[in-house]
């Protein structure tokens, strides 16, 4: 039925009738209450009044300006002068000067922002009563003056958490609520004591004031309860007589009177989402209504606990490091370690003998395929290991090589069960059984595809994957290779795509071509790596028949666009063509409601794709003109945004920053692709790169316990085939040709 019971944005609870007093509904049960201590001892209480009205009378010079930044030459330095100061310095100078030390409020003298003695008093207040320490609330109301609520507001509580609704309503005024009165609904011609019931409902005349909006919560609470006791002719009267002229919305009302064919009251509880007058209601409705009350007159209920939550929940998303939502404690100012992230290299993966342009982990994150130039894919099992300090430290060790590709591979994907591996190289896909290591058998012979696969995706549920290439097509295929059914999108490729988890959504990144023609001819469309022979192609003059050159064929504009299709009818259900800028490649959260996308030169963009297209932000600092780079998130709930780069280093930023906050060295070459470990407890990620070879990254952890280089540290496979060997980052000549790359 929904749950359109509330006039407004607050959902309410509760249930109750005038005559009968209501539950504590939350108040700490203890045997001690307010006012318990003899009157000889409140007597003797003395007020004190200190000066001023500040709880510290030293912030009182306080000025509202920026945080100063401490340099190491001892200067100091605004935000705002500090972001200036990085333009133009190199990432690992910026890095360097984000990280001085930033003083915080009551350290070294610096002022904090005022804070009013009373506002102080009366959220301690608040707090003890919270708790249960009652006397000691009622010794500090005569000492300092204050007093939590005033008598008004007590007694609206009282009659709130009471169902006493009459002597709430009648408290309103006195509360500093004005009180509009009400114009009658005059009834249609013809209308009956059951047209609210029957769904025939007069016009509301309701004003949405402030007390009219009160009215309606009180109401509906009324309302409620007595359906809850069986009094159906009170609640229609309630109805009709008291809803109807305060409510604003219809509709809201229609599914009111909706509740009274309810068949019990545990029906009723479930179609209104209700817990009852012994449940929780009252003290949810009396939430609501302190909404309205000025905080001088009623204090918000458990303030000092949303401050408190409030103030960790700033302090976890400023947190460069954070990971985990643990609790922080409040006496110190939480800070997550950077020893906690992996940022170190424990293994170099050898065995690829070209450059590596992929990786992708299977779904449990205990394998990791790795592929590239050499035509070969490689399996790798990762290792558990316990260290003696706690935790988990991982190796890994290589499981399968599957060489039967006929091309370089930069296209694969693993099944959800993690027991089949879709790859593609060029123009043909391969499915293999990764426990084996065997080549599923083809039903046809030859290729579905005229250009080269660009991704590959799997549904949720494994009964097809999707194979998208270069020649404008997306074809669906069995878990065993067999074509099922294929789409044209006509002029528009797509370069890269994911699928959301309820698989019906595709979202991918596409180009639309507009192609010019040549001779009265259209040239094949282009693939999204030149091969050798066409890179020298490219590179040559034709002759025409005059002698004279020919005009290179090329393509006129090239559109990028992020699009949503729904998979059940290829229909284009959303899309946002304002990227500006070329995209490589796009990755899904793992809640998947965000998109990260990669693009040249040199962006990182972050998009909402939960229910429509909506930029978020752009992260930035790394370097990618030329190749293809695939971003990746990482962390748990997807805290961190990490990238290769065309310098050879990973890129790392945290939530909001568009400014990395690692950068990871390692590599020799550009570094094509990262992978974090889709087992959120795992603080392992990997990197590959055009100088042959994968990087495993860990948390530094204690020396004495190192890694035996041998059996799990640096992996490879020698020239022969026949032992292990660790790679020599120096080991190419430096005046070795230029790196090929992965060319966009």
């Amino acid at each position: 039925m929904g749950h359109p019971l509330h006039n407004g944005s607050s959902p309410t609870n509760g249930i109750s009738h005038d005559s009968e007093p209501g539950p504590s509904n939350g108040h700490a049960s203890s045997s001690v209450g307010p006012g318990s201590l003899p009157a000889h001892l409140l007597s003797s209480i003395q007020h004190v009044q200190p000066p001023g009205d500040l709880m510290y009378e030293d912030d009182r010079n306080w000025q509202d300006q920026h945080d100063t930044i401490m340099t190491d030459d001892g200067k100091e330095n605004t935000e705002d002068e500090l972001e200036e100061a990085q333009d133009g310095l190199s990432h690992h100078e910026a890095r360097s000067i984000s990280r001085k030390t930033i003083q915080r409020p009551g350290v070294g003298g610096v002022k904090r922002m005022p804070v009013e003695r009373e506002e102080a008093v009366r959220l301690i207040l608040q707090g003890l009563r919270d708790i249960g320490y009652h006397q000691s609330a009622d010794i500090l109301e005569l000492e300092s003056g204050y007093n939590l609520s005033t008598t008004q507001a007590n007694d609206f509580q009282s009659a709130i958490l009471g169902g006493r609704w009459s002597e709430a309503l009648g408290l309103l005024p006195e509360l500093g609520i004005p009180i509009t009165p009400s114009q009658e609904a005059e009834p249609e011609a013809g209308s009956s004591s059951s047209s609210i019931a029957s769904g025939k409902i007069p016009k509301i005349k309701g004003t949405n004031s402030i007390s009219d909006q009160m009215k309606f919560l009180i109401s509906q609470q009324k309302y409620l309860e007595y359906l809850e006791i069986g009094q159906q002719k009170k609640a229609l009267g309630v109805l009709r007589g008291e809803l109807n002229k305060v409510a604003k919305d219809q509709e809201v009302l229609h599914t009111l009177s909706g509740f009274m064919m309810c068949l019990d009251k545990d029906d009723l509880y479930e179609r209104a989402m209700w817990d009852g007058a012994q449940g929780t209601s009252r003290r949810q409705l009396l939430e609501h209504l302190q909404a309205f009350i000025s905080p001088q007159i009623m204090m918000p209920s458990r303030r000092l606990a949303t401050l408190f939550d409030q103030a960790r929940r700033h302090q976890q998303l400023s947190c460069l490091y954070h990971e985990e939502p643990e609790s922080t404690s409040l006496y110190t100012d939480h800070k997550c370690e950077s020893g906690a992230f992996p940022s170190v290299t424990t293994h170099v993966l050898a065995d690829h003998s070209d450059e590596v342009w992929r990786i992708e982990w299977s779904p449990d994150g205990m394998f990791l395929a790795s592929s590239g130039k050499d035509k070969t894919v490689v399996i790798w099992q990762l290792k558990i290991t316990s260290k003696e300090s706690g935790g988990s430290q991982y190796g890994i060790v290589p499981f399968q090589h599957l060489k039967e590709h006929t091309d370089s591979v930069d296209a694969m994907a693993w099944s959800p069960d993690g027991k089949t591996l879709a790859t593609g190289a060029d123009k043909n896909i391969y499915v293999w059984d990764v426990k084996t290591g065997e080549l599923q058998p083809k039903s046809s012979s030859g290729s579905q595809h005229t250009d080269t696969i660009s991704a590959i995706q799997w549904l949720p549920d494994g009964s097809e994957f999707v194979v998208a290439s270069m020649d404008c097509k997306v074809a669906f295929y069995s878990p065993t290779g067999n074509l099922l059914r294929q789409w044209s999108t006509k002029d528009r490729q797509l370069n890269d795509f994911v699928i959301t988890p309820d698989g019906k959504r595709i979202i991918a990144i596409t180009t639309l071509l507009k192609r010019v023609s040549h001779n009265d001819k259209l040239r094949q469309s282009m693939s999204s790596r030149p091969s050798e022979e066409s890179e020298i192609i490219e590179s040559t003059t034709a002759i025409g028949p005059n002698g004279g050159p020919l005009v290179p064929f090329h393509y006129a504009t090239m559109e990028h666009s992020l699009m949503m299709i729904r998979i059940a009818d290829h229909n284009i259900i959303d899309s946002s063509q304002d990227l500006r800028c070329e995209t490589t490649s796009i990755r899904l959260s793992s809640d998947g409601r965000r998109v990260i996308v990669s693009c040249t030169p040199d962006e990182i963009q972050v998009w909402s794709i939960d229910p429509g297209f909506r930029y978020i932000r752009k992260h930035s600092g790394h370097v990618q003109g030329r190749y293809l780079i695939r971003s990746a998130f990482g962390a748990p709930k997807d805290r961190f945004v990490l990238s290769g780069s065309e310098d050879g280093h990973v890129y790392v930023w945290q939530g909001t920053a568009p400014n990395p906050i690692e950068v990871l060295s390692g590599h020799d070459k550009v570094v094509n692709a990262v992978a974090w470990n889709p087992v959120a407890a795992r603080r392992i990620f990997a990197s590959c790169s055009d100088d042959h070879t994968i990087r495993i990254w860990q948390p530094p952890f204690n020396l004495a316990e190192g890694m035996n280089i041998e059996d799990d540290g640096v992996i490879g496979r020698d020239e022969d085939g026949d032992g292990m060997k660790v790679e020599d980052d120096e080991e190419e000549d430096d005046d070795e040709e230029e790196e090929e790359g992965m060319v966009l």
